[in-house]
Order: structure tokens, then C-alpha cells, then sequence
């Protein structure tokens, strides 16, 4: 019996999940699929482990196969495995796969983007991290803390965004800004209470505003800094690590990019579910499949 390779990349807000077999001609993609967050920070370990298998399952279906878990061999890199400590519960929860190794999805990312090389990358996604991989195999890091704690990601964006929102909409002012929240709010109030106890993801969705809106002196000087801040901590790992090259992930990579490339910029050689699932490849070959 040969066993599956699964591949998943579970950011803050989603999870992705692609399914291969190994033939004559290498790796053959069967299917993929997504489901909701699996950060354990966000959701706790037994609401993560049931997003990935829903993300698993659900590739299975997409290839036209009945899921078989047990026969799987799962490499994922998953949000909010800050410390190896979270790692290892992570891997130690019950889970029904032949075998599952898991890293965060940061360090995953940063292995795809420069094809295991040394360098240092800047994640901008709903959170914001940059890592550094040094010549003799280092890791550095930067932020990464998690919401509300970090700055520079979209959740961060989304609340600075708000905030300015609702103070026009509380003052009168027919700005854009106030045009936004009334689009999105019945009133000031039903936008508090949306805020009580919001995850980073909810925030994440509102960081948009700040470019459809970007006009505006306030929101200008805001992405100006947003900029700044992840240009600073490509700069303070460039030095510590002694590796010049340098380059931008997420789903805001691009925004970020339009606003300037850092010093030592260079395209990504993969994708993180691209890693995973090679990793995954890797980790099926040292699995017995009998047991």
C-alpha cells in the first residue's frame, strides 16, 4: 500500500490542503481543498485538528475518493506555533493519520519562498512576522506576537482603519472612511459590539479599506508607516543574520511591494503548499506503511 502525501498550509485565516500520490513519474496531484482557521491560539488545538481534517477529507472528495486518513502522511505548517512546545502538542493530539509533522506556517513559508537558502522574509498576511535564515542555518525573527499584540498585518490595518472610521462617522463627516463603516455597520453601536471580542481574521477583512481609501491625508501617512514598520524589520534581520537577500509573503504582499521593494529583493522560488507537500513527500518515505 502506498500512502498519501498531504501538503497543508493553515494561515490565521484558512486552511489548504492538497492531496498526491507518488507514481513512476513522481508526485501527482490529486486534489485540494480549504477550510477554516486551524491556529490553535485562535480556536485551541481540538478545533484546529478538526480544520484540517476537514480540509483533508475534503481533498479526498475533490479527487473523487473516499477519505482515507489512516494512509496518509500530512506535513503542515500552521499558524500559532510559535515555540516547540506548540509544536509538539500540536503533533501529539489525537489525530487519525499514519503520521503528522507540523511547523508554523512562518518557517514553512520562509523554506518555500527562498527554496531552503538562506534569506529573510517579511510575512504580511492577517499578522505580520519577518524570519531570517542565516548562513549556518539560524533562524531570526521579528514581531509575530500574535493579535492585538503585533503591529504591521491586516488585522492591525483593519483596526487603525476603524478606528478612524468610526470617529468621522461619530463627528459627522461625510468621508469616504465613514462611508465605509455605514456600509458595513447600521450604526456606531452595532460596530462596537461587532468589535467586542473580534478575532484577528474578522479585523483582517476590514484592512482593505485603507487602500480603496488611500487618498485620504490620514490613511496615506498610515500605509506610509505600515510600510515603514516591515521595511525596519527586513533591515534589522538583513544585519543580525548577515543575508542580504530579501523578500515579501501574504495576502498583502503585493500592496506592500507597490509601496517599495526592500534592499535585496528577489521572487519567491515556491509556495508554501508546494514545501508542505514536498515535506510531506519526504516524511512518507521514512513511514511503514504497515504499521
Amino acid at each position: 500500500m502506498s500512502l498519501y502525501r498531504v501538503g497543508v498550509d493553515a494561515g490565521g485565516t484558512a486552511v489548504r490542503a492538497v492531496l498526491a500520490q507518488k507514481g513512476s513519474e513522481g508526485l501527482q496531484t490529486l486534489g485540494t481543498a480549504t477550510a477554516g482557521s486551524a491556529n490553535p491560539r485562535q480556536v485551541g488545538l481540538e478545533a484546529a485538528h478538526r480544520e484540517l481534517r476537514v480540509a483533508v477529507e475534503a481533498a479526498f472528495r475533490e479527487a473523487g475518493l473516499e477519505p482515507d486518513l489512516a494512509s496518509c502522511a500530512v506535513h503542515a505548517g500552521v499558524a500559532g506555533l510559535a515555540t516547540p512546545e506548540d509544536v509538539r502538542a500540536f503533533e501529539g493530539f489525537p489525530h487519525p493519520y499514519a503520521r503528522l509533522e507540523a511547523q508554523s506556517d512562518a518557517t514553512l513559508t520562509l523554506g518555500a519562498y527562498f527554496a531552503g537558502e538562506p534569506g529573510v522574509l517579511l510575512i504580511v498576511g492577517t499578522g505580520c512576522i519577518a524570519l531570517a535564515r542565516g548562513p549556518d542555518g539560524r533562524l531570526c525573527r521579528r514581531m509575530g506576537w500574535g493579535f492585538p499584540l503585533e503591529q504591521g498585518g491586516g488585522s492591525w490595518l483593519g483596526l487603525e482603519i476603524l478606528r478612524l472610521a468610526l470617529a468621522d462617522w461619530e463627528n459627522g463627516q461625510a468621508s469616504p472612511l465613514a462611508q465605509k463603516a455605514q456600509e458595513r455597520f447600521s450604526s456606531v453601536r452595532e460596530a462596537l459590539e461587532w468589535g467586542r471580542g473580534q478575532t484577528a481574521g474578522g479585523y483582517g477583512q476590514l484592512a482593505p479599506w485603507a487602500f480603496e481609501v488611500a487618498t485620504d491625508p490620514r490613511v496615506a501617512a498610515l500605509l506610509q508607516g505600515w510600510h515603514e514598520l516591515g521595511s525596519r524589520l527586513v533591515r534589522e534581520l538583513q544585519a543580525q543574520s548577515g543575508v542580504r537577500s530579501a523578500g515579501v509573503w501574504g495576502g498583502l504582499s503585493e500592496r506592500f511591494v507597490e509601496l517599495g521593494r526592500p534592499e535585496g529583493y528577489q521572487p519567491p522560488q515556491r509556495g508554501p503548499l508546494e514545501q508542505a507537500l514536498l515535506l510531506a513527500d519526504r516524511l512518507a518515505s521514512g513511514v511503514d506503511p504497515g504499521g
